[in-house]
């Protein structure tokens, strides 16, 4: 399984895979270590890499989570491939920009005729509790958009046309 983690404000690619001695873990597309990882009480990680071993601290916070590791605190945010094709608008048909899950529009950052580039932020997509970014998948001029804040949606629906550069 993929992941996309932000630690302290740098993204990573992470590939996580079951193995019989814990996890198959590469980072950014490296080499695969093994990775044993236990949860001896309730917000503590205890993880062995190789002949290297520590405890976390884990404490749940709105955006993610605070790792806590000898004593310096780490701002960490996982998201799993379902949330990561919302936060990409489900990809680009042509320019247009749905969401993979139902949800509620919570803000549009963006009107027609605005420039975007790759990447930027378009709206806020409430799905399952969480809210979630819709970025823009193509570089280009905002076409149409088709929801206004405070929108319920489907599966599937067709969020914003960008025409492409």
């Amino acid at each position: 399984m993929n992941y996309e983690v932000t630690l302290d404000g740098n993204c990573y690619q992470i590939e996580i895979e079951r193995a019989p001695q814990g996890f198959l873990v590469a980072i950014d597309g490296g080499p695969k270590t093994i990775v044993d990882v236990r949860r001896p009480q309730e917000g503590v990680l205890s993880v062995i890499r190789g002949d290297f071993s520590y405890e976390a601290g884990v404490v749940e916070t709105g955006a993610g989570w605070d790792v806590d590791v000898y004593g310096v605190t780490h701002c960490c945010e996982v998201v799993d491939p379902k949330r990561r094709a919302l936060r990409l608008g489900g990809g680009s048909n042509e320019g247009v920009v749905t969401t993979a899950m139902p949800g509620r529009i919570v803000r549009v950052f963006l009107a027609q005729g605005d420039r975007v580039e790759k990447g930027d932020p378009l709206m806020i997509v409430e799905a399952m509790k969480m809210e979630n970014e819709i970025k823009a998948p193509v570089s280009g001029e905002l076409a149409e958009v088709l929801v206004a804040d405070g929108d319920t949606v489907d599966a599937g629906a067709k969020l914003v046309r960008i025409t492409p550069e």
